[in-house]
Parts: structure tokens; C-alpha cells; sequence
């Protein structure tokens, strides 16, 4: 049995629900059958937006232009902007970001992950603060 765990924006991370009594081979298995899924249905996704250019561009690049020039950022926010901006750079649209820099971002705009880049302990409104500088340096740097 698998569960599908979605978060903010269109990225999903997929886990299994059921470990015990299962072999791990089943496991590896039932996950791979349900990413083949997935895989094939973003694809098919992409092929209907990619016909509608002008609408996708113009959605990429307005998350990216907020995500680089925002002062403050939420966790939510930041989330729901990098998934746009990783379909635009992963259909070869946004040429201004690579797939490292975009993993970079998803992984130091995460709470712990931001205050341990800041060295300090930071409360909701100075992590979103410290969220959208970070934000500015990776893309910047």
C-alpha cells in the first residue's frame, strides 16, 4: 500500500503506508508501479500545457519574478512559487536557473534548514524575511 503525502505547490513525496509483512523487494515494487503512474501523467500533462506557451511562460516567470524580488516569503508561498519555477526550468523555459540551483532553493528555504543557514534561531516572521534573502542570494550567487 502506498500513501502519496502532498505539500504546498505541485511536488509530492511518495512513501509506503504498510512496511510490516511486506517484503522490501514488494515495497521497491509497488512504489515503482506507482511512479511509472505519476511519470506518465505529468508527461501527458506537460504535452497540454506546453500548447498553451504563452499562459505557461507567462505563470513561470511571474513565480519566478516574485520569488526574486519578494522580501518576505512564506514557507507556503515559497513552496507553491519553487514548483512553478521548477516546471519552467524543467521544460526549458526559465534559462535564468539550473536543477541544482532550484533543489538549493527547496532545501534552504525549509524552517530548520533556513536557521541552521542563518546560524540562529528565528521566529515565523524572521524566518520569512531570512526565507526571501536566501532566496535572492542562490539565485543571485
Amino acid at each position: 500500500m502506498v500513501k502519496e503525502v502532498k505539500w504546498h505547490g505541485d511536488i509530492y513525496q511518495i512513501s509506503n503506508k504498510q512496511s510490516l509483512g511486506i517484503s522490501e523487494e514488494e515495497i521497491i515494487k509497488n512504489l515503482r508501479i506507482i511512479t511509472d503512474k505519476i511519470i506518465e501523467q505529468e508527461r501527458l500533462a506537460r504535452k497540454i500545457l506546453a500548447k498553451k506557451q504563452i499562459e505557461l511562460e507567462d505563470k513561470v516567470y511571474r513565480a519566478y519574478g516574485v520569488l526574486s524580488n519578494s522580501r518576505k516569503l512564506t514557507s507556503e508561498e515559497c513552496n507553491i512559487l519553487l514548483s512553478d519555477v521548477k516546471l519552467g526550468t524543467d521544460m526549458g523555459i526559465i534559462k535564468e536557473l539550473n536543477d541544482l540551483k532550484v533543489k538549493k532553493l527547496q532545501t534552504f528555504t525549509k524552517p530548520a534548514n533556513l536557521q541552521k543557514y542563518a546560524g540562529q534561531t528565528l521566529d515565523i516572521y524572521a524566518r520569512d524575511i531570512k526565507r526571501a534573502e536566501v532566496v535572492k542570494e542562490i539565485i543571485n550567487g
